[in-house]
């Protein structure tokens, strides 16, 4: 059955390759790395496991020039229907400079997309956010392939896709616990997701999760304890501030690595404080800023509480420790110390 052009979701992709709907060429465009397993599975069952070895092929451009796969892709089935070939890295599709040696036949391939094999399934997966739409062969693609979005859900998606999984599960969960899971994840569907084996184990005959069942299982990253420590270092909080970075190198931390997350924390907390400041939105900051929207949600509701001065200050202090670090001996605890020290002195300005 033909296959109209255009963009589909992932369940529509899964219902018509239950259905036995499958088109010639299929491009899977979008960052969200949980789906991109289950995808992929799915088009592989197109072709039957005995067949599996001699009419899958699976090429990686990071490492594999373009004209094996089209070479492959333009071979007729062995021994049956279908032949199944899956691209992935396709950098050549984006505007960004490869370091490698590693040339790519785009022409011919574009030349292949124009009258694609009926046989072959050609499948690329694009993880990326967009492609460089001035390429002929990204216009040439888009003209040619089924397009499956597998965009970064949104948090609201998020949420929802979460709990039904719970309920389909047999569990429940509370809005707090959920809340909970989506802080020390960074709204990751990905993270999210491999976390729920270890919750269904630790509720027992409870079935149901709760705050204090994430809180002891769903451990915290170490940005998740950076960003910790970036509320008590604007709460001007010394000793604690102390504590908890003295912790962190006893987790033999490298200084550099958390000087350097702090640093990029109070740098997205002053762009969106100026950001909003101008009138963007939130998803108009993470375009922006080139983030994720729940990341950029809990960075909005920290700059509301702190001023404009605190925020700079605190940067520009990291920032020099940053120096220090790269360009001396210097006790990186001792360093942090004087920074707190000084940093907790100066007045809050509005």
């Amino acid at each position: 059955m033909a296959i109209n052009k255009g963009t589909i979701t992932i369940n529509k992709l899964f219902e018509q390759l239950k259905q036995g709907e499958v088109a010639p060429v299929y491009l899977v465009l979008g960052e969200e790395s949980y789906f991109l397993n289950p995808i992929k599975e799915a088009f592989m069952g197109l072709i039957a496991s005995e067949q599996a070895s001699f009419n899958i092929g699976q090429y990686d451009m990071k490492t594999t020039p373009l004209a094996q796969a089209t070479d492959d892709a333009m071979s007729i089935p062995f021994f049956g229907e279908r032949r199944l070939v899956i691209i992935k890295n396709p950098i050549f599709l984006t505007g960004e400079k490869t370091k490698g040696k590693i040339e790519h036949d785009t022409a011919s391939f574009a030349d292949y997309l124009q009258n694609p094999l009926s046989s072959t399934v050609l499948v690329i997966f694009a993880p990326y956010k967009k492609l460089d739409e001035r390429k002929k062969i990204v216009k040439q693609l888009k003209k040619s392939a089924v397009i499956v979005d597998n965009s970064v859900m949104n948090e609201f998606a998020v949420r929802n896709y979460f709990a039904n999984k719970v309920t389909e599960a047999g569990l429940t969960i509370d809005r707090v616990a959920l809340d909970l899971i989506l802080e020390r994840t960074d709204a990751s569907l990905q993270l999210m997701m491999n976390e729920l084996p270890k919750l269904k184990v630790a509720v027992g005959e409870q079935k149901k999760i709760t705050e204090k069942i994430v809180d002891a299982v769903v451990t915290q990253t170490l940005e998740q304890n950076i960003f910790r420590l970036v509320d008590i270092v604007l709460a001007k909080n010394v000793p604690a501030a102390l504590r908890v970075y003295h912790d962190l190198l006893t987790q033999k931390i490298e200084p550099l690595s958390i000087n350097s997350i702090l640093i990029s924390q109070f740098r997205l907390l002053l762009q969106t404080q100026i950001l909003r400041k101008h009138g963007y939105a939130q998803g108009n900051i993470a375009a922006v800023l080139k983030t994720h929207p729940y990341r950029v949600k809990l960075a909005m509701q920290k700059a509301n509480h702190f001023s404009r001065q605190d925020l700079k200050e605190a940067y520009l202090g990291l920032a020099e420790i940053e120096e220090k670090l790269k360009s001396s001996r210097q006790d990186p605890e001792l360093m942090f110390q004087l920074f707190m020290l000084e940093f907790s002195r100066r007045k809050n300005v509005s």
